[in-house]
């Protein structure tokens, strides 16, 4: 048990999401004797469908699926609103409690386990046991601890999410696009391969805050958001910069490319209708590709200095570090 505590205790530090940390419970949980499936039960909220993922074979086999908030199985709803764990023997109480499970087979044990952060109930965690008998008091013990493991390394990994998420804008903010930046600019010197990075500057953005509101304002930034990482590839990084200026890091892509996408971004956001004006959001945009042996602050300066050449000329265009207006 202590090993299994320790190994989770130690992904806690590394891990960087949720799924992570959930199959290497399933694998914990399924090392325990005589643990066939582990069913982890995510709660959703109002009449949201809930994911349901089922581990098996050590963990290396899953299958998911999604299951209408109305359809959750009687025990695990007891479970997730009591906070407690309940075992289940009986035929009887297991065709009434888990239906959905003892029609998929024959089943002589579940044992269902809170999976709890910040005193809430995130997900209900089933162990099933077809063919030999009941789990024993050393078995719900080795269970319970692994689980409380789990959520503490759950709640590990979102505070950590959350520290590195703007609360305004929902994407990544200053301090981490800064820590993501070293370690690209890490990555492209030892591949030799090109980095580029976008500095975006709302056009006039203080008049909106004026006339508006500064929570009119905060909803504008997060359509500036879904707008960019609507365009971008999905491995792009999109940060608030501070203010209503944002950085996009683009791996793999020259200064040819970044300054393309740059364009198609800005065309995006004029087509965004904000605050009901038809003309959509202008914005200043400065790229740069990086070169060695530019550190991430002479890289941003790149992306700065062309950025305030966009200022001068106008607004609503993209520079780029080479002084070439496109």
């Amino acid at each position: 048990m202590l090993a299994g505590v320790r190994r989770l205790t130690l992904l806690a530090d590394g891990a960087r999401d949720a799924d992570t940390v959930l199959r290497a419970l399933a694998r914990e949980l399924l090392s325990s004797p005589g643990v066939e499936e582990v069913h982890v039960h995510h709660l959703g909220e109002g009449d949201a469908e809930e994911l349901v993922a089922v581990y098996m074979f050590d963990g290396d086999g899953r299958l998911s699926y999604l299951l209408p908030r109305a359809e959750r199985p009687p025990g695990v709803s007891w479970v997730a609103s009591t906070g407690r764990s309940v075992l289940i023997a009986d035929a009887h109480e297991l065709a009434e409690s888990v239906p959905r499970l003892v029609a998929t087979g024959a089943t002589s044990s579940a044992l269902l386990l809170p999976l709890a952060e910040g005193g809430a109930v995130e997900a209900v965690v089933m162990l099933v046991r077809r063919l030999s008998g009941a789990f024993d008091e050393h078995s719900v013990d080795l269970a319970t601890t692994l689980v409380d493991q789990a959520a503490t390394a759950l709640a590990l990994v979102r505070a950590r999410a959350e520290a590195g998420t703007d609360p305004v804008a929902g994407c990544m903010n200053h301090r981490a696009m800064r820590r993501r930046l070293d370690e690209e600019i890490g990555r492209a010197t030892r591949a030799g391969s090109p980095l580029s990075c976008i500095l975006i500057d709302l056009d006039d953005f203080k008049l909106v805050n004026d006339r508006h509101g500064h929570q009119a304002g905060d909803a504008v930034l997060r359509e500036v958001v879904q707008a960019l990482v609507g365009e971008f590839r999905a491995f792009d990084r999109v940060a608030r910069y501070g203010g209503d200026e944002f950085v996009v890091i683009l791996p793999n892509a020259d200064l040819r490319d970044a300054a393309a996408a740059a364009s198609r971004a800005l065309e995006r956001m004029r087509a965004v209708s904000a605050l009901g004006n038809e003309t959509g959001i202008s914005a200043s945009i400065g790229v740069a590709q990086w070169r060695a042996p530019m550190g991430t602050d002479e890289l941003l300066e790149a992306c700065d200095l062309a950025l305030l050449r966009s200022k001068r000329e106008g607004k609503g265009r993209v520079t780029r570090a080479s002084e070439l207006v496109v």
